[in-house]
This record gives C-alpha cells, sequence and structure tokens, in this order.
C-alpha cells in the first residue's frame, strides 16, 4: 500500500511538472501545486482543494487545477446527496474551463489526450447527474424544483435538447400552457433550425394540439434531415391524412414501407389511405399483406368487401373461406362466401354453403 502510494505521489508530481511547462507559475503558487497534488494523492480532498483554490486566485486559468478541482467537485457530488446537484455544477464548470484551455494547446501530448477523454467523460457524467435529479424530484411531485434544475442543465450545456423538451412537457401536460410549450419549442428551433430532434419534437406539438397544417412543416424538415426516420414518415402521413390531402399521405406512407416489412399499424393506416385516395386495388393489396399479419374479422371484412366492389369474386370467395376456416362461427363470412359464389356462377359451392349458414 505505501509503495501504491508513493507511486501516485510520483504520479501527481509529474503531472504538476507538466503544467508547469504548459503554464508557468509563480514560486508560492507552485508550491500551492505541489501540496495540492500531495494531497490529492493521500485522498484528502478537503486540503488539496484549499491549495488548489489558493493557485487559481493567482492563476484562474492553471488546467491542472481546474481539473483536480472538477474531480473533487465530482467526487463530492457523488457522495453528498442532498448538495450533488450543486457539486455536479461546481464539477461541470471546472472541467469546461480545463477543456477549453487544454483546447488551445500545441503538439498535445498522449498523456493529454488521456487527460482530455477523461474530463469529457467526467463533464458529460456531472451533466447526466443533474439532469437525472431533475427527473428524480419530477417524479417525487416536486415540479417546481425539477424545472429549475432542468433550467439549469440546459444552460450548462444549451446543446443538450433533452432538458428543454421537459420543460416543454410539463408546461403542455401539467400547466396544460401550450402558449409557453410552444414559445420553448420555437426558441430552440431558433437556436438551432436544422437540428432534427427539435424539428421532430415541434411537429409532435403541433401535432397533438391538432394544428396538422403546422405539424407537418416541421415533420417535413425532420424529413429533409433524416429520410429513413419511419416515426417521422407515418407522423407526417397521418398528418397529411387529417388535412385530406390523401395523395401526399399515400406517398408518405409508401415510402415509409420502403424501408422494410411494414407492420400491422402501418398496413391498416396504408388501406385507409388508399380507400380515401379512390386507390381500392391498393388497398386490396394493402388488406391481403395485413390479414397475414393480422386475421381479426374485420379485417376480412375490409378485404371482402373491397374484392367485392372490385368485382374481383373469385379472389373474394377464397379469402371468404379463409375467413370461414379461421371463425366457422362467423356469419358474414359465409354470407360472403355464397355471394362470391353467386356471382363467379359456382352453383355446388353456393349451395353448399346456403345449407351451413341455415344450419347455424
Amino acid at each position: 500500500m505505501r509503495k501504491l502510494m508513493i507511486a501516485l505521489l510520483v504520479l501527481t508530481l509529474a503531472l504538476g511538472a507538466c503544467s508547469t511547462a504548459r503554464q508557468k507559475l509563480s514560486p508560492q503558487a507552485n508550491v500551492n501545486a505541489k501540496t495540492a497534488n500531495v494531497y490529492y494523492a493521500q485522498q484528502n480532498v478537503d486540503k488539496a482543494q484549499s491549495y488548489y483554490e489558493m493557485v487559481l486566485e493567482e492563476h484562474p486559468d492553471h488546467a491542472i487545477s481546474l481539473r483536480r478541482m472538477g474531480d473533487i467537485y465530482l467526487h463530492k457530488g457523488e457522495t453528498n446527496k442532498e448538495k450533488s446537484v450543486e457539486y455536479n455544477k461546481e464539477a461541470f464548470q471546472y472541467y469546461k474551463k480545463a477543456l477549453d484551455i487544454y483546447a488551445d494547446y500545441e503538439n498535445v501530448t498522449d498523456q493529454e489526450r488521456l487527460d482530455i477523454r477523461s474530463m469529457n467523460r467526467n463533464l458529460e457524467g456531472a451533466w447526466v447527474r443533474i439532469y437525472r435529479a431533475g427527473d428524480a424530484l419530477l417524479n417525487e411531485g416536486e415540479t417546481r424544483q425539477a424545472m429549475e434544475i432542468f433550467e439549469l442543465a440546459h444552460e450548462l450545456n444549451p446543446e443538450r435538447f433533452e432538458p428543454m423538451i421537459r420543460l416543454k412537457d410539463i408546461y403542455q401536460k401539467e400547466f396544460e400552457d401550450n402558449t409557453r410549450a410552444e414559445e420553448i419549442l420555437l426558441a430552440l428551433i431558433n437556436q438551432d433550425p436544422d437540428n432534427l430532434d427539435y424539428n421532430f419534437e415541434t411537429g409532435a406539438f403541433y401535432y397533438n394540439i391538432k394544428d396538422y397544417a403546422k405539424a407537418t412543416i416541421y415533420f417535413e424538415k425532420a424529413r429533409e434531415l433524416a429520410p429513413a426516420n419511419l416515426n417521422n414518415l407515418m407522423n407526417l402521413s397521418i398528418s397529411y391524412y387529417e388535412l385530406e390531402r390523401y395523395g401526399d399521405a399515400l406517398t408518405i406512407i409508401q415510402k415509409a414501407m420502403e424501408l422494410g416489412p411494414p407492420d400491422a399499424v402501418t398496413l391498416e393506416t396504408a388501406a385507409e389511405i388508399a380507400d380515401k385516395s379512390g386507390e381500392h386495388l391498393l388497398k386490396a393489396e394493402y388488406l391481403k399483406e395485413l390479414v397475414e399479419l393480422n386475421d381479426d374479422n374485420e379485417i376480412y371484412l375490409a378485404l371482402v368487401s373491397t374484392l367485392y366492389q372490385l368485382e374481383q369474386y373469385e379472389e373474394m370467395v377464397d379469402f371468404a373461406l379463409q375467413w370461414y376456416h379461421h371463425d366457422k362461427t362467423s356469419r358474414d363470412a359465409v354470407n360472403f362466401i355464397i355471394l362470391g359464389a353467386a356471382q363467379a356462377g359456382n352453383d355446388t359451392l353456393r349451395e353448399t354453403y346456403t345449407k351451413i349458414l341455415g344450419s347455424m
């Protein structure tokens, strides 16, 4: 253990020597930095902090001291739950200052690269802990406190969209304040017009308040940014459907289905849109695929009714028979078999199922 402690001391003193090569310290500050490193190696964080603070009073841009202060506050944030947000905020700010200084270094050494990677990881960790603290308070019903923390998380890292989306959700769902929710989203869009998440969330906001015209604007922008985003394509298609722009809705949902085998919800939506578009043949094709995934009586009814409308009687009978074998209690299935058989001139089949109908 003693050997390990000596090794740690040698390492931290070496780091201190490296820092002086990058950033010259006064004789007193140099002594304070070395003393801080010794206490840090001994895990006496309070003493180490006091000496790093002395260094920073004289040299506010001393990167090693800034980094160590970040480490100290990160540790305090992990061990003191009541002050976790406060300490993680301090850690984030110290790491950010240190990283800004490292960014100006020329001929970065391997050790400095490791330091930068470690600080970036810890910077992210400190931010995530702050954000999760807001989530925890929200789940406990402490909405106002949660909002303050989400605002802090956004202030620390404006590039992360999650805190403001949380605030938007609070205003919209808990306070029923759509105006404030809209202001937050539009401010985010104004800040970064090409941000996929912002456009998708704004489209979803207008979709949920049934302003489908505005929803399509942002879903279309999201489509430009991510053409293969299935959820966005589905939302865009349904928005056009609600606007009775059935041709556009059909075009978009077909693009969604090109991304891979469609699920039952997509096929059912596509069939409904095709129906509204007057594309009854296409509707029948989608229903044929759908019945393979969902052999529900209503799906069979929609399919055989469409085939009857298209005067495709033989195929109608085939699916009506398939429906009957799926559910032998369905009088509708038998009626469609009889109707289709009559239209197709199949008297034997018609007579057989007329008897079955009579016995039901």
